[in-house]
């Protein structure tokens, strides 16, 4: 038992794993009502042995992207992951691996990893540090998909559209994993891309499984 112990304790010296949990929520506003999703969101963060001073660090995320329901006028999703396969992205959207960090002026760097497990509290998002945002006109239709933005918005789901509240908070809760309820035809873009290794052409946009559920989630 004892060899065992020292060796899980030798293990995680030289494996190191940062992890924390936040909620997003998004608040959007058309014809005066108010439309809001959530979802709770883990990124994981874990490390190799130190070479000439650095880990080599890489992330993972667990959960589900953020589906607000408006009703008639569709659904707004603020995904994952950008879609994008360079940066910066032109739009400047951030991928959930950064937003919470980003919010709470974290800068993931690794000197600042051991600090996001300590993280506690809620925090706005900026308007210049928000995540992918796509508008569904009908939900059941990908072929309906189109970026927006905080900026472009009232232009493209309705004049009277805007976003009213955006922030992540620290939580310990739980992760639902239920897009397909939201967004039927999930189940058949993660079928025909899974280990693909598929991407987005640069200069185009296109949907990627893992902009909806998190590669850490079952």
């Amino acid at each position: 038992m004892v060899v065992v112990v020292a060796g899980y304790a030798a293990y995680k010296s030289i494996f190191t794993t940062y992890s924390y949990r936040y909620r997003l929520q998004i608040s959007l506003s058309v014809d005066d009502n108010v439309h809001t999703g959530s979802s709770v969101i883990e990124v994981v963060w874990s490390c190799g042995p130190h070479l000439a001073g650095f880990a080599q660090c890489a992330p993972s995320l667990g959960g589900q992207a953020t589906v607000v329901d408006l009703g008639s006028h569709g659904v707004v999703v603020a995904t994952l992951y950008t879609g994008e396969n360079f940066t910066p992205v032109p739009d400047g959207a951030v991928d959930a691996t950064w937003l919470c960090a980003i919010a709470f002026g974290n800068r993931s760097t690794t000197e600042d990893l051991s600090k996001l497990p300590h993280l506690t509290g809620r925090r706005s998002l900026s308007p210049d540090s928000f995540p992918r945002l796509v508008w569904f006109s009908n939900p059941a239709d990908p072929k309906s998909a189109r970026k927006v933005t905080i900026g472009n918005v009232a232009s493209i789901v309705d004049p009277t559209a805007r976003f009213t509240d955006a922030f992540v908070e620290i939580t310990h809760g739980p992760i639902v994993v239920d897009i397909a309820k939201k967004l039927p035809w999930y189940p058949a873009l993660l079928e025909a891309q899974r280990g693909t290794g598929i991407y987005s052409e640069s200069g185009k946009f296109q949907l990627i499984y893992k902009m909806f559920v998190g590669e850490n989630s079952s």
